[in-house]
């Protein structure tokens, strides 16, 4: 199983390249053919196994508030490159996040943890990010994170390499879709999927987080960032 999953999660890998028109105040963004509907492809694959092996599975649902400036502002600078200034890729920028999760799209959702973590732009063609993150859950519990996400990109995968608490040692896949981007200040609302395999065969209890709510939030999320342009 745990090979099987391995397979999967290499052959899906995907290269984003952005392409960005503005409406109003979002900005939709297309990706390559190869690229789109990543959760499709997951929840696909998952369908073909058998009960048992589904049965296994742990999916989490939940929004990110990605903001690089404003009161809520949640991502900084620490780090640059001698080139980076130069660069069209920004290479070399190092930054830290503290994102807010919530179960929502909105700013006032049930608030249900943080992303803590630290990416690179480590892409000298284009703007890639290189991403350490852990998912911190309020009670304690983490998700950890490793891979690559094209900057804008609609969509994208991260690998789960472990986990504590109540996911302990977990590993799977985290797929990501931008909500909502202000064309503006860039801020964005991310729409996250996970799916983890625990690291034995007894799974986990039922997760306590109300993380698995709200689908086609892409109007609420948008008139949240329209308010806050007001």
């Amino acid at each position: 199983m745990a090979n099987t999953l391995t397979i999967f999660l290499l052959l899906s890998t995907m290269l984003a390249t952005l392409g960005a028109h503005t409406d109003g105040r979002s900005i939709s963004i297309s990706t390559t053919a190869a690229a789109q509907n990543p959760t499709e492809q997951v929840e696909a694959w998952l369908k073909n196994l058998n009960l048992a092996e589904e049965e296994k599975f742990t999916k989490l649902h939940f929004y990110i508030h990605d903001f690089v400036s404003g009161e809520n502002q949640s991502v900084y600078n620490v780090a640059e490159s001698s080139i980076t200034s130069d660069s069209g890729a920004w290479f070399g920028r190092v930054q830290v996040v503290d994102h807010l999760i919530t179960a929502g799209p909105e700013l006032d959702s049930a608030k249900v943890g943080r992303v803590q973590g630290i990416h690179v732009m480590s892409d000298l063609r284009e703007a890639a990010l290189g991403v350490n993150w852990n998912f911190l859950f309020n009670d304690g519990s983490t998700i950890t994170v490793l891979g690559r996400l094209v900057a804008f990109a609609k969509e994208g995968e991260l690998s789960i390499v472990g986990g504590t608490g109540e996911y302990l040692m977990a590993r799977g896949i985290a797929l990501k879709k931008t909500l909502v981007m202000d064309p503006d200040t860039l801020n964005s609302i991310m729409e996250y999927t996970m799916y983890l395999l625990p690291e034995n065969d007894n799974g986990w209890a039922q997760s306590k987080q109300p993380l698995s709510i709200q689908q086609n939030n892409k109007k609420a999320a948008s008139a949240f960032l329209a308010r806050k342009q007001q």
